[in-house]
């Protein structure tokens, strides 16, 4: 290895002093700069006091500060995360009413109505049963949509065709029957067996004084005192009238059948019948 001579020493120990003094500069800067930037903003010359005076302290009004309830009691429904959102079937848009004066029902669109009616009926005039998942707990819940009728997507839910009760599944039944264990499922099949039960058809149209003239209700009124559930907008499209905007509908149309169905009384006069000669043969 060859020794420096005189001048590159020299020239060396000029860019070391050169460097020492850039580093020393450098290291200086940064040493008052942190110290600027991390200074106390507290005057150290006034005492820190870790308690409030009590002159400073303002009366807080009964009721605004919120009470910690437990994790368990906490309504997250109102104070979470969705607190905002609300779900109201009140509020969904409903289709308009066709503009236009109706045209009557065909006979082939009424046909096709009896028989979705019949499928959720074991007869006519039966209570339908309920073609989907219910709670059993609250009517409430069924009358969101049955209490004014609800058109939701491709689904309609008819209006309730009368008063509203407290118990819906008294009389609705849910249409995939109780949810029984297979040892009783057994057994009702077995009672069941042998039933030639047959339910009374649809009583077919209402008769006419004249042609023209406004047919009459061939159907019983009981439990149906709201014609528009099945006869109105919302209604299967083979039973809507062609004038929902009234509203008296019995001014014109009167009932043929103010009372029971007349299919009961010809099978109470049937069955007392047979109990007559069953005592005359006895005897």
């Amino acid at each position: 290895m060859n020794p420096l001579t005189p001048a590159e020493r020299e020239r060396r120990a000029k860019w070391l002093k050169v460097g020492g003094v850039v580093l020393m500069t450098t290291a200086v800067s940064g040493f008052f700069m942190g110290l600027l930037q991390t200074r106390s903003q507290l005057n150290l010359t006034v005492p820190l006091q870790l308690v409030t005076d009590a002159r400073d302290l303002t009366e807080v009004p009964p009721g605004s500060v919120p009470i910690a309830v437990s994790y368990a009691k906490q309504d997250w429904l109102r104070e979470g995360s969705n607190a905002q959102w609300r779900n109201d079937l009140a509020k969904l848009i409903q289709p308009p009413p066709p503009p236009g004066p109706l045209q009557p029902a065909t006979d082939e669109q009424r046909a096709q109505a009896l028989h979705q009616r019949e499928l959720r009926r074991a007869y006519d005039g039966a209570p339908p049963v309920v073609p989907h998942p219910i709670t059993q707990e609250s009517s409430a819940s069924c009358l969101a949509c049955h209490g004014p009728g609800l058109v939701v997507k491709d689904k309609t839910a008819s209006k309730v065709s009368h008063a509203h009760f407290s118990s819906c599944t008294q009389c609705h039944v849910p249409g995939n029957g109780p949810q029984l264990q297979p040892s009783e499922t057994t057994l009702l099949a077995e009672f069941g067996e042998g039933n030639t039960f047959h339910g009374i058809a649809s009583h077919g149209k209402g008769t006419r004084a004249w042609p023209g003239a406004p047919p009459t209700v061939p159907h019983p009124t009981q439990m149906r005192s709201d014609c528009m559930s099945c006869h109105g907008p919302t209604g299967l499209a083979g039973l809507r009238t062609s004038h929902p905007e009234r509203q008296q509908c019995v001014q014109c149309h009167v009932p043929t059948q103010p009372g029971l169905p007349i299919g009961i009384f010809t099978a109470l006069s049937s069955w007392a019948s047979k109990e007559e000669t069953k005592e005359g043969a006895d005897e």
